[in-house]
């Protein structure tokens, strides 16, 4: 026992001291102490590693770099590096994913340039690998909403995330505070919305529009006994997401989703866990709510239809339900539980299959149901189990990524990047998202303030 206290301290020791010794090694590579001289000959000596995947740390060792990122390119093949310092004897630089093995190229623009390709390639391997994309605490574990590039922003409590493929950013809801968005090509965070904007008062989740030039917002609002609340909202794409409008006043709301092909909205509120679909008034033509149906309890459910609209889950915390979509009436049929039962974490069919909380889920294409009658898994969060699981068409749970890297007292959260299931650790995540062009999930978590991504390749 007392050699096993040794050897996990000592583990502890290594990775303390080795993630400082990297932090360190980074900073002093983003210093600007030495600038480009175009007169004198800039040296490209070597580079390493000479092999690795998406997030690998790629060093170019030379002299006469100079310090301005801007002005220096990397590539493997055609594929260009991200670029994070130099110090004028090293360049270092990320190497992305969908990469594939090449020769290193480095251009320093100036006049004239410095060009210079090295005989050894770069052998590049892929893999599903969890990283940070941004977000970050204090040394003693504290955040806050600040705005900022990706070195500087922070979260206070990333609950909730939706893609918008159109201009490559992301929407994130800080539970019960604001809307952020990241803009990931200029690689900023900006705040969008806070709450008190259209009477809100606990934003909870957005939700995109088919056409996506529509942000859906839902409030709770505190709200049990008072329906004349904003619990539904929405935002325009044409004012920047900067204005919010009311939609519709009940007790308050936890989700909404648009139907992808009739797009009326339906949305869930916490009495009774009911289930309701938001429609015009015959007389003043404003939208109210029409009750469709009760799970029973009182859960702050979540509603996520399929990309057919044929059907939707509904995540009620260890159950998810299914309900099928009547197409004649244009409602949502009465729910059955499809999968889960008492909490637990258990991967197995149906009722069978034991989640903590299920939270966010996304649909995506598997492309071994190619040609079934439903083509697509569900990848949700299990916030109470730290890990991202997947739902398939017939109602199979398994664990995706998380829990990796094991630890002596047995818990199952931390902060760790890496394999998905022998490394990646995860702390309340609860928001997911999808990028299907880049494969790409991003992951919000609660308790690290983080945003992470599973890059699938």
């Amino acid at each position: 026992m007392k050699f096993q206290k040794r050897i996990n301290c000592f583990f502890i020791f290594f990775l303390f001291f080795g993630s400082l010794f990297y932090a360190c090694k980074d900073k002093d590579l983003i210093r600007k102490d030495n600038n480009y001289d175009p007169g004198k000959p800039t040296v490209f000596a070597d580079f390493s590693p000479k092999k690795g995947a998406i997030r690998t740390r790629l060093y170019i060792y030379g002299d006469n770099f100079g310090t301005d990122v801007s002005k220096i390119h990397v590539y493997i093949g055609d594929r260009e590096l991200k670029v994070v310092g130099a110090n004028g004897k090293q360049i270092y630089c990320w190497v992305p994913g969908q990469t594939s093995t090449g020769q290193v190229r480095v251009v320093i623009d100036g006049n004239p340039a410095a060009e210079h390709t090295f005989t050894d390639p770069f052998t590049y391997t892929k893999s599903t690998t969890v990283g940070t994309l941004v977000g970050n605490v204090d040394e003693d574990g504290k955040s806050g909403i600040i705005d900022g590039t990706f070195e500087e922003a922070r979260f206070e409590y990333p609950a909730w995330i939706t893609y918008e493929p159109g201009s490559n950013a992301l929407f994130v809801t800080e539970l019960d505070k604001a809307v952020r968005r990241v803009d990931l090509a200029a690689q900023t965070v900006s705040t969008l919305i806070t709450n008190g904007q259209a009477g809100f008062g606990k934003m909870q989740t957005t939700m995109l529009s088919p056409d996506t030039d529509t942000l859906f917002l839902a409030n709770d609002n505190g709200n049990r006994s008072t329906p004349n609340k904003v619990a539904l909202a929405y935002s325009l794409r044409s004012e920047n997401y900067r204005r919010v409008h009311p939609i519709l006043y009940d007790v308050g709301a936890f989700s909404c989703a648009p139907h992808p092909v009739h797009h009326d909205l339906y949305y869930n509120s916490m009495n009774g866990t009911i289930i309701k679909k938001a429609v015009a008034d015959p007389v003043t033509g404003e939208m109210v709510p029409k009750k469709l149906f009760s799970i029973g309890g009182n859960l702050s459910t979540l509603i996520f239809f399929h990309p057919t609209g044929n059907y939707a889950y509904i995540m009620a915390h260890s159950r998810i339900y299914k309900s099928m979509y009547n197409w004649e009436r244009r409602e949502l049929e009465p729910a059955i539980i499809f999968a889960g039962g008492a909490a637990g974490d258990v991967d197995a069919i149906g009722t069978s299959a034991r989640m903590g909380r299920a939270y966010q889920g996304v649909f995506v294409k598997n492309p071994a149901y190619a040609g079934q009658a439903d083509e697509y898994d569900l990848y949700f969060c299990d916030q109470n189990n730290q890990s991202i699981r997947i739902l398939s068409p017939t109602g199979m749970v398994t664990t995706f990524a998380g829990k990796g890297s094991p630890t002596p007292d047995g818990s199952k959260k931390g902060y760790i990047d890496g394999d998905p299931r022998l490394e990646a650790r995860f702390a309340d995540p609860t928001g997911i998202a999808y990028d299907e062009v880049n494969k790409i999930f991003y992951i919000a978590e609660r308790d690290n303030k983080r945003i992470r991504t599973i890059t699938v390749e």
